[in-house]
């Protein structure tokens, strides 16, 4: 949301968001999901982990901390309130090793190789030992390092939250390239797209409404594309771009979700569906979040909405959508629980709810374990629901 502006005036100034949640401008889809119908018996936790020491403050819960996860060595990777990054087994919760960082964590840790990455809200961005958690290298920027880095190859990419992004060495974390954006001239929401990478190309998008496609290896500008062009206002591109084959599916705050040529950023279709907080690729489709707490899936091919769901309007924004296994998706919802629906209809069949709020995407395994951080300070691990 933007910066000293409450929820409710949000919704106010922008009213075409349809912040009370009713049906969405044009769309004849059956609310094919109700989180009444989700099951009554809720996940429950394999272990947990307390991983933030000290007291728990007002402002901490709104962090965007979340864990990672690397199948090799079965690693749980976390950055602590407290300065500390730390690694755990996925299966037993038992610690491996604790370091240092400066500043906080922010979103997801991200293994590549033998390294861990972190990003912290002191503009850092560190490169860790992802078995011994020794540093091997950091790089500093001007801004909070809010979002995860996306990595191919030996290139590492991220945003720093003033309109810049970077590209790196992986194994030595030197500067390669880097694009700066200059931010709207007026008010801008807080957040920022993560970067997505594909075929040689990164894509993100930007505050002034701009989606951007990169050269991975050099930063070479390939295209722009504004998807915002008739807003003056709140036209922010904050959701990471999803990549399908040669179709890149982007969405502004105002401008709605757009399906755009890869390779030219010619746009292929267009949905009038503001509010996108995040979307996730999925067999040729696209599931999105939306401010309001609605989850919907869309076709890759043209936009029209296969499903959508209301999560509980009370539970607060929901996070970017993570997929679990072949048969769900994980989202959660601020305040509220972690809710796991079905892929195929959205229909809800899990919760958890560890009573003081997620505000953080959970990592997970490839056997559909969860590894969630809650806003208590609390890492849990939950197992999967059996297939029936």
């Amino acid at each position: 949301m933007i910066r000293g502006l409450g929820g409710a005036g949000l919704c106010a100034l922008l009213g075409l968001i349809g912040c009370r949640g009713a049906g969405l401008a044009g769309d004849f889809t059956p609310l094919t999901g109700q989180h009444q119908a989700a099951s009554p018996v809720p996940m429950q936790p394999a272990w947990r982990r307390e991983i933030q020491l000290g007291p728990i403050t007002h402002e901490a819960p709104q962090r965007k901390a979340a864990p990672g996860y690397q199948a090799k060595g079965d690693l749980v990777v976390v950055a602590g309130r407290d300065g500390q990054v730390s690694c755990f087994r996925g299966d037993s919760g038992d610690p491996v090793w604790t370091t240092p960082i400066a500043g906080m964590g922010q979103d997801h840790a991200v293994f590549t190789q033998d390294l861990v990455l972190v990003g912290t809200d002191d503009g850092v961005l560190a490169g860790l030992d992802a078995f011994t958690g020794v540093q091997r290298w950091v790089y500093r920027v001007l801004g909070v390092v809010a979002r995860a880095p996306a990595v191919s190859g030996e290139r590492v990419v991220f945003v720093d939250g003033t309109n810049a992004i970077f590209g790196l060495d992986r194994a030595t974390g030197q500067w390669r390239w880097q694009y700066r954006r200059d931010p709207p001239a007026e008010f801008s929401l807080a957040g920022e797209a993560a970067p997505a990478i594909a075929d040689g190309r990164v894509f993100t998008g930007f505050s002034d409404g701009t989606v951007v496609a990169l050269a991975l290896e050099d930063g070479a500008t390939l295209w722009t594309r504004d998807l915002a062009p008739e807003h003056d206002r709140f036209q922010d591109v904050d959701a990471t771009p999803a990549v399908i084959g040669d179709l890149v599916v982007a969405a502004s705050t105002a401008g709605g979700i757009y399906g755009l040529d890869a390779a030219s950023g010619a746009v292929r279709w267009q949905v009038s569906l503001p509010g996108v907080i995040g979307i996730l690729a999925i067999d040729g489709d696209v599931i999105v979040t939306l401010d309001r707490g609605v989850v919907a899936r869309l076709s890759g091919y043209n936009g029209q909405m296969r499903w959508r769901t209301q999560l509980p309007g009370a539970d607060g924004t929901p996070t970017e959508p993570v997929r679990v296994g072949l048969r769900y998706v994980a989202v959660n919802t601020g305040a509220g629980a972690l809710h796991l629906l079905d892929e195929l209809n959205g229909r809800p069949v899990r919760q958890f709810r560890p009573g003081s709020g997620l505000h953080s995407e959970p990592a997970v395994a490839p056997d559909g374990s969860l590894f969630v951080l809650s806003d208590g300070g609390i890492l849990y691990a939950l197992r999967p629901p059996k297939r029936r």
